[in-house]
């Protein structure tokens, strides 16, 4: 049973961790080393130092726990948000591709997952708004920009597909918009727009929810797929 006083330890302790990733040993409770040891969250540096491999790891660790996903993603810099966006998919067996730069435009996509079983890929934009945004016309636009991206990536695959040979594997290109917080979610402007907090479950039911939100004239199918 994970003690409330263990998980208070633990939130304090990942808040430091985003400030610094190593704390004085002597602020990390025998029980909780036992327990970041346990899930190979942590190591000791040659300074005696408790330090965190993966802030995201972490930030994984306190969701699974029960606590507030938004609230957990505050502290974690852009580049953490991508990975976390990395993990799930991961997590849920898609092959994953990061910082994907495509045509003569040089256009760019943050986090590309291909499911080798559905040959569904997840095109993913991901989008490190804080608590309060709520400027909707403007997602409503970049959602439709990035579906755009993600045609353009559709239509000019060989040279993308000759390099990453994962791509051939995916029948259709699905544009996803991970925002951090629940501005607005479903599919909008072309693309589904999925809050973090909701991403795990976009990506298990992804069949589903393309299959009852996107008609077939609106599927965007990956001319290189083989």
């Amino acid at each position: 049973m994970f003690s409330s006083d263990l998980l208070k330890g633990l939130t304090r302790l990942y808040s430091r961790f985003s400030v610094s990733p190593c704390v004085q040993s002597s602020e990390v409770s025998e029980e909780l080393m036992e327990y970041l040891t346990s899930k190979e969250l942590i190591y000791l540096s040659l300074n005696n130092e408790v330090c965190v491999k993966s802030a995201v790891k972490l930030a994984l660790e306190l969701v699974r726990l029960g606590l507030d996903v938004e609230v957990i993603s505050k502290p974690l810099s852009w580049k953490d948000f991508e990975e976390l966006v990395n993990e799930y998919l991961s997590l849920n067996g898609y092959h994953v591709l990061r910082n994907l730069r495509f045509s003569r435009r040089r256009y760019e996509v943050d986090v590309l997952g291909v499911d080798h079983t559905s040959g569904i890929a997840i095109v993913v934009d991901c989008k490190h708004w804080g608590p309060g945004y709520s400027k909707k016309g403007r997602l409503n636009r970049i959602a439709g920009e990035h579906r755009a991206k993600v045609m353009r990536l559709a239509e000019e695959c060989a040279p993308t597909t000759s390099k990453y040979r994962v791509l051939s594997k995916a029948k259709v290109l699905i544009p996803v918009i991970v925002t951090l917080t629940d501005v607005m979610h479903g599919y909008v402007g072309g693309s589904f727009v999925v809050p973090i907090l909701r991403f795990n479950d976009f990506i298990s039911n992804a069949k589903f929810y393309i299959d009852t939100l996107v008609s077939k004239s609106d599927l965007i199918i990956n001319k290189c797929h083989s």
